[in-house]
């Protein structure tokens, strides 16, 4: 049993990392998802959510059985263009477990900190929030007509 976000093995830490790295590669002077951070993203997720931890280990072993027919080195090991090939074959045969593990990857890549300031978004200020003062004549038709419940 483990604790903490600490749920994945180092081994399918690094599956995913290279697979985000697939997902969205690092181009111009945005970085790779993986590189980004995106396994230890998606850890934490998973480690909240039993339902996505287990979707994501038997995910993850099916893209390294996959990964075993082209070669002994595992997902990690193959060529980028033999890792591309992997993801394709796992999304045609596990569609459900591609669409949440792609998800989880934009969820992740598109909220980054860093990632926002390379597409030049910036989040919005606080504002300071009055809010406005409330109407109690609003509650006066419910007065009217009294309990509308049983007492236990």
């Amino acid at each position: 049993m483990t604790t903490g976000t600490n749920i994945f093995t180092q081994e399918q830490r690094d599956l995913l990392t290279a697979a985000y790295n697939r997902l969205i590669p690092a181009q111009d002077k945005f970085p790779a998802a993986g590189d980004l951070g995106g396994a230890q993203f998606v850890e934490g997720a998973a480690a909240k959510n039993i339902a996505l931890r287990r979707s994501l280990s038997e995910g993850l072993a099916q893209l390294e059985i996959a990964a075993s027919s082209r070669g002994n080195a595992g997902f990690v090991g193959l060529a980028a263009t033999e890792q591309d090939a992997t993801l394709r074959e796992v999304e045609a045969e596990y569609p459900a477990f591609f669409r949440e593990f792609v998800r989880q990857c934009y969820n992740f890549y598109y909220t980054n900190p860093d990632v926002f300031e390379l597409i030049g978004y910036s989040l919005p200020e606080p504002q300071d929030y009055q809010p406005l003062p409330f109407d109690e004549s609003l509650l006066e038709p419910v007065k009217q007509r009294g309990q509308m419940w049983r007492p236990v």
